[in-house]
């Protein structure tokens, strides 16, 4: 069966994984608020269930959730609803079903919180310092009982063309301050490694994990496993905006100043993945679409 529902699928992660959904010949139905999904439901309704029982997928790509860090922080009630209580409702419609589907979650490093030793494998603790992270983890445990058959994917720093700087990606807001010469705001250090990854290498990887030949289930990180410094970073995006004004590095308690990273060890061992694309080769690609 072929037929998948992807709650979010409008955003820009759940637009990415359409699209190689559709090319890999999958049947796609997208569910969420916005005005372009197949189904414009709140996933809140009480139609959530039956609109799901018509579709009847195999697979729920379950991408609807809270923003980022940030407003997890300032609007605590609503990104608790978006994230928590949100994935409760979609578990629950899903009780009754005769034919139930594998749920695929994109949860978060921030999960982990504090690093206690680098690169972090999915054996890690996961004691999130964070809103954001307490909820992802939430709502992980909530997956993880509803008996459901299920793939949770812990990922890093997520880039790629058409994201939304006003909600997340370091990236992408440094470029949206690059383009408009505005100096980009690094928080706490500019020699914090972080690993970043790219949109199109996470859509490979979804596509590998539900093949018949690999179908993988349970925990595991998504990550290039390359990490890299702030400055760096910095660095490779003064390549493609010389004049852009210099970064500002500003103090900033919500965010961890710890470095943070993955190892995807895991997942290449049982599927056989790899990054296609590096940080450089990602930006090259990325700028393809994106106006400098």
């Amino acid at each position: 069966d072929k037929k998948v529902l992807i709650t979010g699928s409008t955003g820009f992660i759940g637009s990415h994984v359409r699209s190689a959904l559709e090319l890999s010949g999958y049947k796609v139905y997208g569910l969420g608020r916005g005005n372009k999904e197949d189904f414009i439901l709140d996933l809140s309704s009480k139609d959530l269930k039956n609109t799901i029982k018509e579709i009847s997928p195999s697979l729920i790509f379950h991408f609807a959730s809270g923003s980022n860090i940030a407003r997890a922080n300032e609007e605590k009630e609503k990104e608790y609803i978006d994230t928590v209580t949100s994935t409760e409702n979609l578990l629950n419609s899903l009780k009754d079903l005769s034919n139930k589907p594998k749920i695929i979650y994109l949860s978060s490093q921030a999960v982990y919180g504090i690093p206690q030793s680098l690169p972090i494998t999915e054996d890690h603790e996961t004691s999130p310092q964070s809103i954001y992270g307490e909820n992802k983890l939430k709502a992980e445990k909530l997956i993880i009982e509803s008996g459901l058959d299920y793939l949770i994917l812990r990922v890093s720093s997520i880039y790629g063309p058409s994201q939304d700087y006003k909600k997340s990606g370091v990236i992408t807001k440094f470029i949206h301050k690059m383009k408009t010469n505005e100096a980009p705001i690094i928080f706490n250090s500019l020699d914090v490694f972080s690993d970043f990854l790219y949109v199109k290498d996470l859509a490979s990887a979804l596509i590998k994990a539900i093949s018949s030949q690999y179908d993988i289930r349970g925990i595991y990180n998504l990550a290039s496993g390359k990490p890299i410094s702030m400055k760096d970073l910095l660095d490779a995006l003064y390549e493609y905006f010389p004049n852009a004004p210099k970064a500002i590095l500003e103090s900033n308690n919500v965010y961890l100043s710890n470095d943070i990273y993955l190892s995807a060890d895991k997942l290449k061992l049982d599927m056989n993945w790899s990054c296609k694309y590096n940080l450089k080769g990602g930006l090259n690609d990325m700028f393809q679409t994106v106006k400098l």
